[in-house]
């Protein structure tokens, strides 16, 4: 229907193809093109970080979260936080850029989407496009490397936000009527990514899948019971995962105390903290700080 792809109308490909094929804006968002089956990913692995991958050639096949996927370019795959992907299969002429940055990044766009945007990435990863959104989506691309290269750059980091928070905009606006019929989600997957949308919100605040069954108006069983079949994982640990990842966020990148990082993410003190912490990580909160 779209008619083969020609990877001279897509612009990142023209400067990019025969150079580097990673460039990074500090430690926060990586630019990433592979070739066939990637040699930079284990083939199991749980995501750090979010992603959005561009697959402008060829197919894959991949588990995302215990869910078997067949993925054909041209299309867009979204990757969140804390998800079990496995790479299973790519044909020898895959070509895909990945876009990553870190939930500090994600932060600070300060995404302004519909509430059913975070159930439909988790349940709907993958995108089909045409070639003209493709090109659209590549000009992204291709201008955040832009960005990334230029010498000097104080507001880079601006500048590149300002154009991540515009794509992702962009891609979710192609989730057109048809679209979502086509690819409705189920009331179990519709609660399910609402609830995991909720975590990201509130696990500094509220440790308990209670307080989120409240929110959603059932019953802590029935949370539980469709969270864990939905997606593999208990609500305990969706909750506590989130939980480690912000304590690690904020280890890394601040200078606040443990107690100032144990009060912020609703611990009652440090002792216990450092006890959940040690329980995830194998070390204390200051261990790991201080990368022992």
């Amino acid at each position: 229907m779209n008619g083969p792809l020609l990877l001279k109308d897509l612009p990142i490909l023209r400067d990019i193809d025969n150079k580097s094929d990673q460039i990074a804006l500090g430690n926060e968002l990586q630019l990433t093109m592979i070739k066939g089956k990637s040699k930079l990913l284990p083939e199991c692995f749980q995501t750090a970080a979010y992603a959005l991958n561009l697959h402008i050639r060829g197919k894959w096949t991949a588990r995302i979260n215990h869910q078997k996927y067949k993925i054909e370019a041209p299309c867009v795959s979204s990757i969140l936080i804390n998800q079990a992907v496995s790479l299973m299969e790519a044909s020898h002429d895959t070509i895909q850029y990945v876009l990553g940055f870190t939930p500090k990044f994600a932060e600070d766009l300060h995404l302004n989407l519909p509430g059913t945007a975070h159930a439909r990435a988790y349940m709907r990863p993958i995108l089909p496009l045409t070639k003209q959104q493709m090109r659209v989506i590549a000009h992204y691309f291709s201008l955040l490397r832009e960005i990334i290269m230029t010498e000097n750059a104080t507001n880079a980091r601006e500048i590149a936000l300002d154009l991540v928070r515009s794509m992702i905009h962009y891609i979710y606006g192609l989730y057109n009527p048809a679209f979502q019929q086509l690819y409705s989600l189920s009331r179990s997957e519709e609660l399910a990514g609402k609830f995991l949308a909720l975590v990201e919100l509130h696990s500094h605040e509220h440790h308990h899948i209670d307080w989120y069954a409240d929110e959603l108006c059932l019953t802590p069983k029935y949370v539980a019971n469709t969270v864990k079949r939905i997606t593999g994982r208990t609500a305990g640990n969706c909750i506590n995962e989130n939980l480690i990842r912000q304590a690690e966020l904020l280890l890394h990148t601040t200078t606040l105390s443990i107690q100032q990082i144990a009060d912020r993410l609703g611990f009652c003190n440090q002792s216990h903290f450092g006890t959940f912490f040690r329980r995830y990580k194998g070390m204390s909160p200051r261990e790991y700080r201080e990368g022992k």
